[in-house]
């Protein structure tokens, strides 16, 4: 049998594709850190100070472990350009709870040419598909700081349900910040009209149908999985 652990796999879409970030995207990760603007939207808890040497020593130290051990899985997201791959952004599902099936969604574009268009919609297809047909997720979360309507936009949009505003939620550099909190459960990513027109159009294929049974991940199997990665 051969082992094939979930979330190594990249995301292959029509005009983009998301890699698990390894070391070889060091490079870019850097460039992204050292974006102010792109990272006060993306990440502001992200360490900014890890050199380019430093950074590609903790992937590769995340390489020896299952996106499941992490808790989550950072991708860089590349757009397509006949056959050649360039990074124009990152995506993450973070703070993953197995028992609550549930996991926090990461997104940003640092390529502003390419933000609003249809390669950052079809990456936002591309990782709900992901999360609720291969993952099996009972529900996704997005938190967006107070400050960043055209993000929160972009969620509702997708479908997110806007559940709530966390009051001066973080403390940082900037002061206290508000976020608001969305959800969106398998149920309202099955239902979703516009999310199934939407990825018809984009990927080619309905991402909101509900995929074959598929028998969960035992210990045993997870266990020999990552016994193979570190072969």
């Amino acid at each position: 049998m051969e082992f094939a652990p979930v979330g190594l796999q990249a995301l292959q879409g029509c005009r983009v594709v998301l890699e698990r970030s390894a070391p070889e995207h060091a490079p870019f990760l850097r460039e992204c850190y050292q974006n102010e603007e792109f990272m006060d939207l993306y990440r502001l808890a992200q360490n900014r100070n890890e050199t380019e040497a430093q950074i590609r020593e903790r992937l590769v130290k995340e390489q020896q472990h299952l996106p499941q051990q992490l808790k989550g899985v950072e991708w860089v997201i590349h757009h397509l350009d006949d056959g050649q791959k360039q990074p124009i952004g990152l995506a993450a599902l973070v703070d993953y709870k197995e028992s609550h099936q549930r996991a926090e969604l990461l997104f940003g574009i640092a390529d502003s040419k390419y933000r609003g268009t249809g390669s950052s919609l079809e990456s936002y297809l591309l990782i709900l598909e992901f999360a609720f047909n291969v993952i099996k997720l009972h529900k996704v979360t997005a938190l967006i700081y107070g400050y960043n309507n055209k993000a929160q936009k972009n969620v509702e949009h997708l479908g997110f349900v806007k559940e709530g505003l966390l009051r001066d939620h973080i403390n940082t550099p900037k002061g206290f910040l508000d976020m608001y909190f969305n959800g969106l459960t398998e149920n309202d990513f099955r239902s979703s009209k516009s999310m199934q027109r939407l990825s018809k159009h984009y990927l080619k294929r309905d991402v909101t149908a509900t995929p074959l049974l598929v028998e969960p991940l035992t210990d045993d199997y997870l266990a020999k999985a990552e016994q193979a990665i570190r072969m």
